[in-house]
């Protein structure tokens, strides 16, 4: 563990996900100096459309909320939103509890976050409210760092008098729109002129915990399930004025607020200050994908001049060619995009990874979360129809979990000798069963005929 782990998280109303669906990441006793080590990887497991995609676009809305200024302003997020709310619950219900060192002792804190329509149909903060505790009691009750309901907050530790006027007064009818945590680093916490001080009280060291959580969260989102470019490109068909194209840009850049600086496998605008930073990331990305391409020579770069930022693409050079990365193969581009964020996983940071084996060989998956549980110092959790890893995973703790068909999470228990993967093949997980034959589908492709 790094500075921060998160423990427990749950999530209502995104996509199919009409009943809560909680994921727990750690045991319910937390030491002095948590093991967090065997706790590090976690699998989802599902048949199609049971809600995996779900919990990790979830995540990626619990991210923005703590760290993105405007994100609930922006109107394509709005429009997302309309899309992947789910219809019967109408609004959306996040929670999670993590631990942070805090240097001097290990507190534990739990946030939760609800959305909303409000009267004119736009989703806002309808409720937030953040709690702590020591981490080591068990019997210490949970106490208020803050809460806010419909745009009213409410202090609920010791904190300075002038602090606390300064907050209220800052944050007078924004949060509906922002969270606290994100309106205190933009608006209030760099402003301050002794922030020496206040930094020592519980509220605004709670506060920054919860910064850095959201800061700590990296999310990969499958191609197929990022639905951004859908709504920016539907929405400037309609547009013939320039300037509202330009400002639709920029509602697209803003909305996304990954703090990783990845890199793509075309086109990878670098400024000019930032390149020499650029150029040592590919280079131990080579290393990596070396790993998977051992014939591979190098990667080079290809840039281009744009004012104050470089315009770079990848070429893979290999013994007898070079070819742009852009054309090599779907496994080796999806190893380029995620090469950020398992860096990220090994340094301490929480990633979460949608379809994370897609496009990679069993084998060299195996191998990568066999380095990961043993180095990684932070956490990897992600979604999967791949069985070859469950016996790799097993031998971590609380590291399968499975999400039937009704959409309620069974964790995988060890029990005796049996395999997991076995009993998933064979229908034998709690809501997972495989019903399906060769036999059923007889006559599904043959043409219809007319009687």
């Amino acid at each position: 563990m790094k500075d921060v782990f998160l423990v427990n998280y749950t999530v209502q109303g995104v996509k199919s996900l009409e009943k809560k669906v909680s994921l727990s990441f750690y045991k319910k006793v937390i030491e002095r100096t948590p093991k967090t080590q065997n706790y590090n990887i976690k699998a989802i497991y599902g048949m199609n459309g049971s809600g995996k995609s779900a919990i990790i676009t979830s995540i990626d809305i619990l991210r923005n909320l703590l760290i993105n200024p405007g994100y609930l302003n922006n109107p394509i997020v709005q429009k997302n939103f309309e899309k992947i709310i789910n219809k019967k619950t109408g609004k959306v219900d996040l929670s999670s509890d993590f631990i942070a060192d805090m240097g001097d002792e290990l507190r534990y804190y739990s946030y939760s976050i609800e959305l909303k329509k409000d009267a004119i149909g736009k989703f806002v903060i309808a409720n937030e409210v953040l709690s702590t505790r020591k981490a080591t009691s068990k019997s210490e009750k949970m106490e208020n760092i803050y809460t806010v309901e419909n745009g009213v907050l409410t202090i609920g530790t010791d904190v300075d008098e002038d602090l606390s006027t300064i907050v209220i007064g800052k944050t007078a009818n924004l949060l509906e729109n922002s969270s606290l945590c994100e309106l205190f680093f933009e608006k209030i916490f760099l402003q301050l002129k002794d922030r020496s001080e206040y930094v020592k009280g519980l509220f605004v060291r709670s506060i920054a915990c919860l910064y850095v959580f959201g800061r700590r969260i990296h999310v990969y989102i499958d191609q197929s399930d990022d639905h951004r470019e859908y709504f920016l490109r539907n929405s400037m068909q309609t547009m013939e004025d320039s300037s509202k194209i330009d400002e639709w840009l920029n509602h697209f850049v803003q909305m996304d607020s990954e703090s990783l600086n990845t890199i793509s496998v075309s086109r990878n605008v670098v400024s000019k200050d930032s390149f020499s930073q650029f150029e040592k990331d590919v280079e131990k990305l080579f290393d990596f994908i070396k790993i998977f391409k051992s014939d591979l020579q190098e990667i080079k770069i290809e840039k281009k001049d744009d004012k104050d930022c470089y315009i770079c693409n990848l070429v893979m050079t290999y013994l007898d060619y070079n070819v742009d990365a852009e054309f090599e193969s779907t496994g080796v581009k999806k190893l380029i995009k995620l090469y950020t964020y398992l860096r990220e996983m090994v340094q301490g940071g929480i990633v979460f990874v949608d379809e994370f084996d897609s496009n990679l060989h069993d084998v060299y998956l195996c191998a990568l979360l066999e380095y990961l549980m043993e180095y990684g110092k932070g956490q990897l959790c992600f979604t999967t129809h791949n069985v070859g890893p469950m016996d790799v995973l097993k031998q971590n703790k609380k590291s399968i979990d499975f999400l039937s068909v009704d959409r309620e999470i069974h964790p995988w228990v060890t029990n005796g000798n049996y395999s997991p993967s076995k009993l998933y093949r064979g229908g034998m997980i709690e809501g997972s069963p495989f019903n399906v034959d060769s036999i059923d589908f007889i006559g599904t492709f043959d043409p219809k005929v007319d009687n």
